[in-house]
């Protein structure tokens, strides 16, 4: 493929890892590769963009990065027919606890605490996102795997004026003096340290079968969590107003991953999709 080449990253990582000037989608591009018999794509390889020019978020979103500003990049994961995942859901949860750590070990000697928030961001002492997370299935490369793409953009380095929108940040913003100095090699530090996490939490699952709660990911992804313990709404994305639909406490995590919120009646749901934000002194903060 043109502009494509396989690059060397860290000892830590293994499989293969794909670098691209512009496209318009690292997962579109993933996707792309699985069914590319001339580009081996084993579990774990990824595909990494200076520049993502339309890229796709959750709900279907636009997630676009500057050319190198930033981190976007997307992994392949084949998984076993076999195993018994409940939910693909995991595998996002697994994919922001390996951000969170590969973000909080360059920002916690800053003083700032880095958390998940559910169901595919990382932010920053709660409330400023500097990573959004996507997952999709994609084709299979043999009858006895499932393929999952996984796509993930981290804000490296960019100014107050370059915020797409008030709440986001990125390395640079909380004080992190190489990402503003070397945003590429900054971007690849984060990529090598984001893989080794992801493949152990992913090789947790499949040894567990597909357990979250044996593999540990379901007991980590709830203590990262900051949405569990507070008071949220929860609006549906089509509202122009985003005005919460439901308000109450996220106690828990599901045995799929879906946020088991407490109400004020006193009875519990599963949200499984929406827009999640927290609610401070009785009033809704968007």
């Amino acid at each position: 493929m043109d502009g494509l080449q396989r690059i060397p990253l860290d000892p830590r990582v293994n499989a293969p890892v794909y670098h691209i000037a512009s496209t318009p989608s690292t997962n579109s591009l993933a996707v792309e590769l699985i069914t590319d018999p001339a580009t081996p794509t084993p579990h774990m390889t990824t595909v990494v963009a200076a520049e993502q020019t339309a890229g796709r978020g959750r709900l279907t979103r636009t997630w676009t990065s500057a050319p190198g500003k930033g981190l976007t990049a997307s992994t392949i994961l084949s998984l076993p027919t076999s195993l018994a995942l409940a939910s693909s859901g995991w595998l996002i949860h697994a994919c922001a606890l390996a951000v969170r750590d590969a973000v909080d070990a360059r920002l916690a000697p800053l003083g700032r605490a880095t958390h998940t928030k559910w169901p595919n961001d990382v932010c920053v002492d709660g409330k400023r996102k500097i990573c959004g997370i996507l997952g999709e299935v994609a084709p299979a490369s043999s009858p006895f795997v499932n393929t999952f793409v996984i796509g993930y953009g981290v804000n490296i380095s960019m100014t107050d004026d370059e915020r797409p929108t008030p709440e986001a940040t990125a390395l640079s913003l909380e004080g992190d003096q190489e990402a503003a100095a070397s945003p590429r090699g900054t971007a690849l530090a984060l990529l090598a340290d984001i893989l080794v996490g992801l493949d152990r939490r992913i090789t947790g699952l499949i040894n567990a079968d597909g357990d979250p709660i044996a593999s540990g990911l379901a007991h980590e992804a709830t203590t990262r969590c900051a949405t569990i313990g507070s008071r949220i709404g929860v609006a549906d994305p089509t509202d122009p107003t985003g005005a919460p639909q439901l308000e109450g406490t996220a106690t828990a995590l599901s045995p799929i991953g879906t946020l088991v919120v407490l109400l004020d009646d006193g009875t519990t749901t599963d949200v499984s999709a929406g827009d999640v934000t927290p609610i401070a002194n009785g009033k809704h903060r968007a």
